[in-house]
C-alpha cells in the first residue's frame, strides 16, 4: 500500500509512471488504475501455488517457512528482468524498491540503460542478510545501483555495516496521506490503545499483552485491540487467556484501510513493540490521526517518535512499556502531544513532500548518468 501512495504521489506532480509488482494467485496480470499502468507477471505453474506473498511478514519470513517459495525465487526474478525491461524503455529511471527488484533492474541495465533507484524497506537488510550468502549478493547489486535509499538513519546505518558507502545513501521516509488520516473531534476519543501490524515474532504484541496486564491494574476502564492477522495470531490470544484479560484484549484480525483509520482517530494511544523495524508505516497513520505512540526505541521508530509526541522505550521491556503507556494516558498535555502528532505528520510525512524528493534524486541520476 505505501509503495503505491508514493507511485500516486509522484503522478500527481505530473510525471508518468508505470509499476511492475509481485504478482499473488488473486491479482490481475495487467490494469490501469488511476491512469497508472501496473504489471503482476505470473511467476509460478498452477498460479495457486505462488508462495512468496503466502502469508503476511514478508518475503523472508515466506522463504523459511515454505520450500517451494526458495524453489520460485528463480523463476521471479526472471519474470520481473523480463517485465522490468519491457517497462524500462520510454522511461527516464527505474525506481525498485526492496533488493530483489534491484536485482531484477540491473540484469537488464545492459539493455535498457536506464539509472536504477533502490529504495530499501528494512526486511531486505535487518531480515535478508541473515540467510546464507545473501549479504555479498545484496552488496553486489546495491552497489551496482546509481542511488540507494532508506528509510531510516539506523537502515541506513545496517546497510553501510554491509559495505555500501554512507555517501552513496540518501534517507526518503515512507510517508502518509494527510487528507485522509486527519483527526476528528477529542470527544469521539474512546479509551482504547491500539496496535495495528502483522502478527508475527519480531512486532514483539507479546510483550505488549504482558505489558496491558499490568497497565489494567493502573486504567481498568482502557481495552486493547489488536488489528491485524498472522502466524503468531493463536499464540497471542492464547497469552491473553492464559493472563485472564481476554475479555480486554480484542483480536480484530485483517482491516481494510478505512477501517484502520476509523479506529486510529479513536484511539488515545498506538502502540508499536517491535523489536525491529524499518520505519512502520502505521506510526505515520497515527500521527496524522493526531494519536499519540508508545513505541520501541529500534530501528527507523527513532526517527519517528519524539518526546512531543509519545514516548520510546527499550525493546521487549514488559515494565518500561507499561509505565510509558500509563504516563502518555495520564498527562495533562495529551492533547499538545495529540496537536505535535498532527503537525509532525504534516510537516515531514505527508506524500506530496515525501514525491518531491523522490524527483529530486530522479533528476540528479539521469543528469549524472
Amino acid at each position: 500500500m505505501f509503495i503505491w501512495e508514493a507511485v500516486r504521489a509522484v503522478a500527481r506532480h505530473g510525471h508518468q509512471v508505470r509499476v511492475v509488482a509481485m504478482h499473488h494467485p488473486d491479482a490481475l496480470n495487467h490494469e490501469i488504475i488511476d491512469g497508472i499502468e501496473i504489471r503482476r507477471p505470473t511467476y509460478w505453474w498452477p498460479v495457486s501455488k505462488e508462495m512468496l506473498r503466502k502469508d503476511v511478514g514478508g518475503l523472508p519470513i515466506n522463504w523459511r517457512r515454505y520450500p517451494l517459495a526458495r524453489l520460485q525465487m528463480v523463476p521471479f526474478i526472471l519474470v520481473h528482468w523480463l517485465a522490468a525491461l519491457r517497462c524500462a524503455w520510454g522511461c527516464d529511471v527505474v525506481h525498485a524498491h526492496w533488493t530483489l527488484s534491484a536485482a531484477a533492474a540491473y540484469m537488464g541495465k545492459g539493455i535498457h540503460r536506464r539509472p536504477i533507484v533502490a529504495t530499501l524497506q528494512g526486511s531486505d537488510i535487518f531480515q535478508a542478510v541473515k540467510l546464507p550468502l545473501v549479504t555479498p549478493i545484496v552488496r553486489y547489486i546495491l552497489r551496482r545501483c546509481d542511488q540507494v535509499t532508506v528509510l531510516s538513519q539506523a537502515l541506513k546505518r545496517a546497510t553501510a555495516e554491509i559495505g555500501i558507502s554512507s555517501d552513496d545513501i540518501c534517507i526518503v521516509p515512507n510517508g502518509v496521506d494527510i487528507k485522509n488520516f486527519v483527526p476528528l473531534n477529542q470527544n469521539c476519543r474512546e479509551n482504547i490503545i491500539l496496535y495495528v501490524g502483522s502478527l508475527i515474532d519480531r512486532k514483539g504484541v507479546n510483550y505488549l499483552i504482558d505489558a496491558f496486564c499490568n497497565v489494567r491494574t493502573q486504567l481498568p476502564d482502557y481495552r486493547l485491540m489488536i488489528i491485524g492477522d498472522g502466524p503468531a495470531a493463536k499464540a497471542l490470544k492464547d497469552q491473553s487467556t492464559r493472563l485472564g484479560i481476554a475479555d480486554l484484549v480484542d483480536f480484530y484480525g485483517f482491516m481494510p484501510q478505512d477501517d484502520i483509520k476509523f479506529w486510529m482517530q479513536r484511539a488515545r494511544l498506538f502502540v508499536l513493540p517491535s523489536v525491529e523495524e524499518g520505519l512502520g508505516v502505521v506510526l505515520l497513520e497515527a500521527l496524522a490521526c493526531g494519536t499519540p505512540i508508545v513505541a520501541s526505541s529500534v530501528g527507523g521508530i527513532v526517527d519517528v517518535v519524539t518526546e512531543d509526541v509519545g514516548c520510546l522505550v527499550p525493546p521487549a521491556d514488559v515494565q518500561a512499556f507499561s509505565e510509558a503507556i500509563v504516563q502518555v494516558l495520564r498527562a495533562d498535555h495529551w492533547k499538545m502531544m495529540s496537536m505535535r502528532a498532527r503537525e509532525r505528520a504534516v510537516a515531514y510525512y505527508d506524500w506530496d513532500v515525501i514525491a518531491g524528493k523522490y524527483i529530486a534524486i530522479y533528476s540528479r541520476v539521469v543528469n549524472r548518468c
